[in-house]
C-alpha cells in the first residue's frame, strides 16, 4: 500500500515534467537541412574594405580593379540529438572576378573561384511551433583557385582557414520553413533560404 503511494505522485511527476518538456520545445528536429544564398563573405568584405587590391602572380604585381563578387550559396546539414543543439557541416562557394592593370593601365582579367567546407554548430534559443531563434559558428578550409590571364596564363591555388558566426537566425513555418540569418564569415553577412527539419 505504501509502495503504491510513492509510484503514483512520482509517475504523475514524471508525466507532466516530460508533457511540459515536450510542450516547451513546441518543435522538435533531428536532422536540419538548409539551402541558402549569402552576400558580403568576410574575404569580399576584406577586399572591399581595402584601398589597393592586389596580386602577385609569377609574371608581376597587378591591381585588382572593377570587381564583380557573385553571391554566397551553401548546402548546410546539421543533425541534433535534443532540437537545442545541433551538429554538422557546410559546403558552399563564390567568385570574383575583375581587371588586372598595372601602371594604371588595363593589363588582363582575372577569375577567382573559393571552394569551403566546414564543420558547424548551432543552439536554438527559441523551439516554438512555427518560429524559431538560433545562432551558430563553423571553421573550415577556403580553397581558393585563381586564374590570371593576361599576356600569360597563370593559375594559384592556396587552401586557407575559414569561419563562421552566426550571430542571429530566424526560421518561420513548419517542416519546411523560411529562414534568415545575420552573421559573420564564409556564408555572409546577409542570408536567406529554405529549411527542412525532419
Amino acid at each position: 500500500m505504501t509502495l503504491k503511494r510513492i509510484i503514483r505522485p512520482v509517475l504523475i511527476l514524471t508525466l507532466a515534467a516530460f508533457a511540459l518538456a515536450t510542450a516547451g520545445f513546441g518543435q522538435t528536429r533531428t536532422h536540419d537541412v538548409s539551402l541558402q544564398y549569402g552576400f558580403l563573405s568576410s574575404d569580399q568584405l576584406a577586399d572591399i574594405l581595402t584601398d589597393v587590391l592586389t596580386v602577385v602572380v609569377t609574371f608581376g604585381t597587378f591591381n585588382k580593379e572593377d570587381v564583380k563578387y557573385a553571391g554566397v550559396p551553401f548546402l548546410t546539414y546539421h543533425y541534433s540529438a535534443n532540437s537545442r543543439f545541433g551538429f554538422g557541416g557546410a559546403i558552399g562557394g563564390y567568385s570574383s572576378r575583375g581587371i588586372l592593370q598595372t601602371g594604371g593601365a588595363d593589363a588582363g582579367t582575372y577569375k577567382e573561384t573559393n571552394y569551403v567546407l566546414a564543420a558547424e554548430m548551432d543552439y536554438h534559443w527559441i523551439m516554438r511551433e512555427g518560429f524559431q531563434v538560433y545562432s551558430g559558428a563553423g571553421f573550415g578550409i577556403r580553397y581558393r583557385h585563381g586564374k590570371y590571364v593576361t599576356d600569360e596564363t597563370d593559375t594559384v591555388n592556396k587552401a586557407l582557414p575559414t569561419f563562421h558566426i552566426n550571430a542571429l537566425g530566424v526560421r518561420l513555418g513548419q517542416k519546411i520553413a523560411f529562414f534568415a540569418e545575420l552573421g559573420v564569415g564564409y556564408k555572409g553577412m546577409i542570408a536567406a533560404g529554405i529549411n527542412a527539419q525532419f
